[in-house]
């Protein structure tokens, strides 16, 4: 999975699966490490800073609603890994929608890119608590982001075999872009009915 991602991912969705993990196991339990540590370590998960801006204090019943559900999200990483899975790969399917390969093919491929990008998350995990436990450096955020987007871009280069290398960058901008949009769409929609039903 590090030294050739893409390929390994193509490999497993083509049927040779007798050295692979299930990707739903995959992300599972690798979630489930990073969530354990995230809390041990008492350092916030990669999910918890982006969701920060979501997560407000409530002032009315809607919001309070809105606001446990978030919550909920943010302290049930591994779930939470398995519930973003579809909405990934609902971007890089529109993305790459001239590939030969259908939403569940992508499914896999995220479900693997995922429990991948978990995986760098732990090791970083344990970097930046050893350089921000007596100094916190928000700069690493913005190179923990920057790894994720090389690796997944490196993912998809292998994957997407036939594509430029400029195409590639394009469309995972245009995925993550898309990620973005859609993950806002779902919290619009889950506090409009946290109004509706409050």
């Amino acid at each position: 999975m590090f030294t050739r991602p893409g390929e390994s991912i193509r490999d497993y969705i083509g049927g040779k699966r007798v050295d692979h993990f299930k990707p739903l196991a995959f992300v599972l339990i690798l979630s489930t490490i990073y969530a354990f540590l995230s809390h041990s370590l008492n350092d916030n998960s990669f999910l918890e800073d982006f969701m920060l801006g979501f997560k407000s204090v409530p002032d009315s019943k809607g919001e309070k609603t809105s606001y446990v559900a978030v919550n909920w999200l943010i302290t049930h990483y591994a779930y939470t890994s398995l519930l973003l899975i579809p909405i990934y790969s609902l971007a890089s399917y529109l993305a790459f929608i001239k590939s030969k390969y259908n939403y569940f093919q992508h499914l896999v491929l995220n479900a693997f890119l995922s429990g991948q990008a978990t995986l760098v998350h732990i090791v970083y995990l344990f970097i930046t608590y050893l350089i921000n436990k007596n100094n916190p450096n928000y700069a690493l955020d913005y190179i923990e982001i920057l790894i994720g987007f090389l690796l997944t871009l490196w993912t998809y280069s292998q994957f997407f075999n036939g594509l430029k290398t400029w195409q590639t960058v394009a469309l995972t901008v245009l995925n993550y872009m898309l990620n973005v949009v859609f993950v806002a769409v779902c919290f619009m929609i889950l506090f409009f009915l946290s109004k509706l039903f409050s």
